[in-house]
């Protein structure tokens, strides 16, 4: 059991620790299945939508009156699909981003109606580093609009993510792959949207939730740009 475990480990650490691979510049898609166990809040919209069923079938011989009840009182709110709090990440600046999970995505509490450039990164992979500056021009163009959370993968200690991100100038969120919880969440992203381990990686995430899109590879500030746009839309 012992040595399975270790095996396990040695595969993860060689997992976040690629700086690419034989994959070129690409998109993939994310997983629409739900990985999370559902909250109360779904439960009981799923019994909602099963009454509601019943009440169509003999809607027929009900007064207007209880027809209209049935569809204000009983019609399961959009919001309530969203599976609650599946994470608390922990930012370089020591502050608290809040994780829930929607069908086709992920939203973030702190950062609701923005589009989300979330990035798998590393501080000693070159493409990785040709990013930073494009990344920081966008950020300052559109960051009333946009938010940048970037994941250190390649293990680099927070303290010295911390004197990486000053070196750098980095305006946007960063986040150390070695806290627990944040690691548990690469993990999770990693499944839904296939990602083999190669850097710099991107998922692009509309203001709604929805991934828009999922990318392998290098961007310059163009490429960004559109990008930014077409999640826009």
């Amino acid at each position: 059991m012992r040595k399975r475990v270790f095996l396990s480990t040695v595969c993860l650490t060689l997992l976040l620790s690629a700086c690419g691979s034989n994959d070129k510049s690409e998109e993939k898609k994310f997983s629409t299945e739900k990985k999370a166990e559902p909250s109360a809040e779904i439960k009981k919209m799923n019994e909602l939508e099963k009454k509601i069923a019943t009440a169509k079938v003999t809607q027929a011989s009900e007064p207007k009156e209880v027809k209209k009840q049935v569809s204000e009182k009983e019609a399961p709110q959009k919001t309530e699909t969203y599976v609650k709090n599946i994470f608390e990440l922990t930012t370089t600046d020591g502050k608290k981003l809040h994780v829930n999970e929607v069908e086709n995505g992920v939203t973030f509490e702190e950062h609701k109606n923005k589009i989300v450039f979330l990035l798998f990164f590393g501080h000693r992979c070159p493409p990785c580093l040709g990013e930073i500056p494009a990344l920081e021009k966008l950020v300052e163009e559109k960051g009333d609009k946009l938010e940048v959370i970037a994941i250190e993968v390649q293990r680099l200690p927070e303290e010295q993510l911390k004197k990486f991100k000053i070196a750098k100038k980095i305006n946007y969120t960063l986040l150390s792959g070695e806290d627990a919880t944040n690691s548990k969440f690469i993990s999770y992203i990693a499944e839904r949207a296939q990602w083999r381990g190669s850097i710099p990686f991107l998922v692009g995430i509309m203001p709604n939730g929805e991934v828009g899109t999922v990318h392998v590879g290098g961007m310059g500030l163009g490429e960004m740009k559109a990008t930014f746009d077409q999640l826009s839309k």
